[in-house]
């Protein structure tokens, strides 16, 4: 991470190696996977009520990561929720997780990262007029937010000319161990098999869910990431630890910590970030189980609940049984 270089504003041209810059975008990428505790705060969403209210046992499909998804006359589908993470003792692939992909026809995630989307995601990030970081969010929201991005190792050159969404999403990265995230493990495993590779959504539509939202309320986001800065460590460790467990319902309450006081907010942002998506994800989900072999990896925070991908499934006429 030290060392990669932001777009110039200026000459719109890395600052640095433009292989260093790929890789920040790379992880920039995973983070917005990741992103952010609210995105693990699956129960609340689902079902359109606080999630702190809701026992855990009550919130359908709570438990278990790997899931055999059936359709009538068609092989066997599974539906694997990760953690978009590169911690070791989540990138250690169980056994079950390795024997379903290893036995399936193809591959499919949440998006594919690929040179076009980079691209995109690069322009994205920045504001194309005259506006800056700082005149948006005003000088103190601004100095704080570079001062972490500084104690934390991430690239501050040209943060003036960042949108709020995109240093909220540089906040809330887990700090990199190895750079080998699960998704792309997963990925990369599949592509040596020589499997089929493709993905749910785009780049543009999963950077829209943050870049389409009113700059205010990415102001209000950015504010909520600064002040959660301290409890960081501590609450990305409770949520591994829950996802270790393959504990969905526990994983989602620990995401509720990251809840913004903005109840409207909070609202709009998990129904872009998840039901939204969801309702996407399982319609383009259809001719992938009914042709049947498949692996699907998707956000661990996708899976349970009311309007989860697994009871959006079932719905559909699908038979959902958990594996692991």
């Amino acid at each position: 991470m030290r060392g990669a270089g932001f777009l110039s504003s200026a000459s719109n041209q890395p600052t640095t190696d433009p292989h260093s810059f790929l890789k920040y975008l790379f992880t920039f990428f995973c983070a917005l996977l990741f992103t952010s505790g609210t995105a693990l705060a699956a129960t609340a969403t689902n079902t359109g009520v606080s999630a702190q209210a809701i026992p855990p046992a009550a919130v359908k499909y709570a438990k278990g990561l790997l899931w055999k998804i059936e359709a009538p006359g068609a092989k066997s589908n599974y539906l694997f929720g990760t953690i978009h993470s590169d911690d070791r003792r989540v990138t250690a692939l169980p056994e079950p997780v390795i024997k379903a992909l290893d036995a399936s026809n193809r591959f499919t995630m949440e998006a594919i990262i690929d040179g076009e989307g980079l691209v995109y995601m690069a322009e994205a990030m920045y504001f194309s007029d005259d506006r800056t970081l700082e005149q948006v969010v005003g000088k103190k929201l601004y100095a704080e937010s570079v001062k972490i991005l500084a104690a934390r190792g991430i690239p501050t050159l040209s943060v003036e000319k960042q949108k709020p969404w995109a240093v909220m999403m540089a906040l809330s990265m887990p700090p990199p161990k190895t750079g080998e995230y699960l998704d792309l493990i997963l990925q990369e495993r599949a592509t040596r098999q020589n499997k089929p590779v493709s993905g749910l959504e785009t780049i543009q539509e999963q950077l829209a869910v943050f870049d389409e939202l009113p700059l205010p309320d990415q102001v209000a986001l950015l504010k909520e990431t600064v002040q959660e800065q301290d409890a960081f460590e501590k609450d990305l460790e409770e949520m591994i630890r829950a996802y270790l467990a393959r504990d969905i319902a526990a994983l989602a309450e620990a995401g509720t910590k990251h809840k913004p006081d903005n109840d409207r907010l909070y609202r709009s942002v998990m129904d872009r970030l998840l039901t939204r998506r969801n309702a996407r994800m399982a319609a383009r989900l259809g001719p992938i189980l009914k042709d049947g072999g498949a692996f699907v990896a998707v956000g661990a925070a996708h899976l349970p609940g009311e309007s989860g991908l697994l009871n959006l499934l079932a719905k559909a006429g699908y038979r959902v049984t958990p594996v692991y």
